[in-house]
């Protein structure tokens, strides 16, 4: 053997070592990717930290979800969620449609609110629209996979809330 390669040895070693340490310290509650396979997952960032739908400690179901097709082209879509510390995020569309859906503050409208475990209700508003994309509706097997975002506002105190990053991709018959 020579000496170089005798010296490459170490380099590698440390970099293989590096890969293991590197690998070891994700983040275990690090949001799921966003899918269109139907895994039952709902997750996004409250104010920049992970959130993700669980269900635990409260014992509640992680989803609930309640989805109606309207016309060839519109469908009825609620989805309540339960999180960890006995918050929870909710998404109403009651006209939605595939691809982009606003989310405002008006009767018959989509919406979302995020409620903090102190029984504070942030709104999405019209002055700060989100929205929520749906990227797949599957009638046929039954999943619907999407994407949102908004910002909420409590409507005593108005305090705003920042929900990003959102995704959920739910089979419909194994909730």
């Amino acid at each position: 053997m020579n000496r170089r390669h005798f010296l490459l040895y170490p380099s590698l070693l440390f970099a293989i070592g590096m890969l293991f340490i590197a690998n070891s310290c994700q983040k275990k509650d690090a949001l799921p990717a966003p899918t269109t396979e139907g895994l039952n997952t709902f997750a996004c960032k409250i104010n920049g930290k992970n959130w993700i739908a669980n269900g635990i400690p409260t014992g509640n179901k992680a989803l609930e979800v309640e989805f109606k097709q309207l016309s060839a082209d519109t469908f009825y879509l609620f989805i309540h969620t339960n999180g960890v510390e006995k918050d929870r995020v909710q998404l109403t569309l009651p006209k939605a449609v595939k691809g982009v859906n606003v989310l405002n503050y008006t009767l018959n409208e989509p919406f979302g609110v995020y409620y903090d475990n102190k029984f504070q209700l942030f709104f999405s508003m019209d002055a700060y629209p989100g929205k929520v994309v749906i990227t797949r509706l599957d009638t046929v097997n039954r999943i619907i996979s999407g994407t949102f975002e908004f910002e909420g506002m409590e409507l005593v105190n108005k305090q705003k809330v920042s929900v990003t990053e959102g995704r959920f991709d739910i089979d419909l018959d194994n909730l």
